[in-house]
């Protein structure tokens, strides 16, 4: 498989992430077939029967793990999906829904439909610009409700302004009465999650709050009540230290906060109880880098299913990832937990860079930044 790395791949430990890679597909690569042991495909079989209807009660509290708790580590190989296409991967987001793919990539039309299993593109929608409906660096993000594929916010323009794609790939605005005071300035640690228009979960300063719209005779400020502050020790709500991803169950009423710069993850309900997973051991302090560049990260990216987690995991300085790839060795981790912040599985796969999940069908979808062919499926059973 001819890879392609990234040159100015440090800027990966900006909050942003704003390096891209351009990546093209033709009539070229090889695949590779999944390696794993029977044992993680009797789980993987286990995960794809129905959702719970409801789970386990939040149980609150600070657990400290070990890595070995996941159990043996399972390593994957992906099958490359030959696809005949050019598009900038940049920092992208992937969500699976209806046996469909939204893609956001950097493009001047930014989303991209897929549909699957077979990654077939329906069609390509949205447009960069500074006008009505136009996106500067959109960023997509769940959306519940029947008919539509994500929420959009555009990290360089107005917050207050969200978005909805169809399925079809048209956009709508979505109408929220969020108070001003949580989306009209930059923050750090920024996330959103939506059921509908009414019901929206998000992060900002370092804490997660949960929108409730339903009662529209409620002045604004009483629809946002907070479900969990998420700051990391010592360090402030503005911190670079607190950066990490937001996934939400709305069915299992859970929220999820993965930091980047410590391996550290939190668990929170509807109700305001919490659960900090964290693998530092206790006499390890919370030493800030001189930069991004020269700080672990840890979890990456997140993505949020029905029944799991799935925490997209480094364990490495971007200079070391460089360093390595340099060398053409490429990998990342996914650690799964459940609901409640139970470790179940962790695997290596050899590629980096995005991932989405089809729970039903047991497929993990990845997004290379780094491949010749953007589009890889891993097998979880």
């Amino acid at each position: 498989m001819k890879r392609y790395p990234i040159q100015i791949f440090a800027a990966l430990a900006l909050a942003a992430f704003a390096a891209t890679a351009a990546v093209s597909c033709g009539n070229r690569g090889g695949s590779g077939k999944n390696q794993q042991d029977s044992s993680s495909a009797d789980v993987a079989q286990a995960q794809a029967a129905a959702v719970p209807d409801t789970i386990a009660p939040l149980v609150p509290g600070e657990v400290r793990l070990k890595d070995d708790v996941f159990g043996g580590e399972i390593a994957l190989k992906g099958d490359t999906v030959k696809r005949d296409e050019i598009f900038q991967v940049g920092v992208s987001t992937m969500i699976v829904k209806d046996s469909l793919m939204l893609v956001c990539c950097r493009d001047d039309r930014p989303f991209r439909m897929y549909s699957l299993p077979g990654l077939e593109l329906r069609g390509v929608s949205g447009n960069r610009g500074r006008g009505p409906m136009e996106f500067i660096s959109p960023d997509i993000w769940p959306y519940e409700a029947p008919g539509y594929m994500a929420l959009v916010m555009d990290e360089s323009r107005d917050y207050r302004k969200m978005y909805k794609v169809r399925t079809d790939g048209t956009l709508e605005q979505l109408n929220h009465r969020i108070p001003g005071q949580y989306l009209a300035d930059f923050s750090y640690t920024r996330g959103v999650a939506a059921e509908d228009d009414g019901h929206i979960a998000f992060a900002y300063r370092s804490a997660i709050y949960l929108y409730d719209g339903s009662d529209t005779a409620a002045a604004p400020e009483q629809t946002v009540r907070k479900l969990a502050d998420v700051r990391l020790g010592k360090y402030s709500a503005g911190s670079t230290m607190n950066i990490g991803s937001l996934g939400v169950n709305f069915q299992y009423e859970r929220a999820v906060w993965a930091f980047k710069y410590a391996k550290r993850v939190v668990f929170c309900d509807f109700d305001g109880n919490m659960r900090s997973v964290d693998f530092r051991s206790a006499e390890e302090g919370e030493t800030e880098g001189v930069g991004m560049d020269s700080n672990v990260t840890h979890y990456w990216k997140l993505y949020a299913g029905h029944r799991y987690v799935w925490l997209l995991y480094s364990g490495r300085t971007p200079v070391d990832v460089v360093r390595e790839q340099n060398k053409d060795i490429y990998y990342i981790y996914v650690e799964q937990f459940d609901w409640n912040g139970n470790p179940v599985r962790r695997y290596r796969l050899d590629n980096w860079g995005f991932i989405s999940v089809d729970e039903d069908s047991g497929t993990l979808y990845f997004l290379s930044n780094v491949s010749e062919y953007p589009f890889f499926k891993y097998s979880l059973r």
